[in-house]
């Protein structure tokens, strides 16, 4: 059975082993944390760091094995939505990168313009039809 959840302490040495591969050093301690797992076995993970009014995406990892079926969007969708209870609606990413543009983030125009190349507006990527039409047919 796949869950999303934020992570706990017996996951760190898992999430850093897969972060290892992807060459991301991470101490896990600060900021939204979710953990994508099927059992026991942790197929992805995401980081936004909050900081006042914004949050700032660190990363989405996916393991290899398990791309291709939407499960990066399922933990941007879960972080997402922790990140927006807690009153933050936007969220920056330092690098330009298409997967993320494909989910939302647009072109950073206008504010930070030398921290984060990209942003996204977390009400806009929720009001926006995921799946089709304006139904989501």
């Amino acid at each position: 059975m796949l869950t999303l959840r934020q992570i706990e302490n017996d996951d760190y040495s898992k999430i850093n082993n897969i972060l290892k591969v992807y060459e991301i050093k991470d101490d896990l301690s600060k900021g939204i944390i979710y953990v994508l797992e099927n059992k026991s076995d942790i197929m992805g993970v995401g980081k936004i760091l909050l900081k006042n009014d914004y949050g700032i995406l660190k990363y989405i990892v996916v393991n290899e094995d398990f791309r291709g079926s939407n499960f990066g969007d399922a933990i941007l969708r879960g972080i997402f939505f922790k990140s927006h209870n807690m009153d933050i609606n936007t969220i920056y990413y330092s690098y330009n990168n298409k997967y993320l543009l494909k989910k939302g983030f647009k072109h950073n125009k206008e504010h930070f313009l030398d921290k984060y190349k990209l942003y996204l507006n977390i009400d806009d990527f929720f009001n926006k039809s995921c799946c089709g039409d304006i139904n989501g047919l």
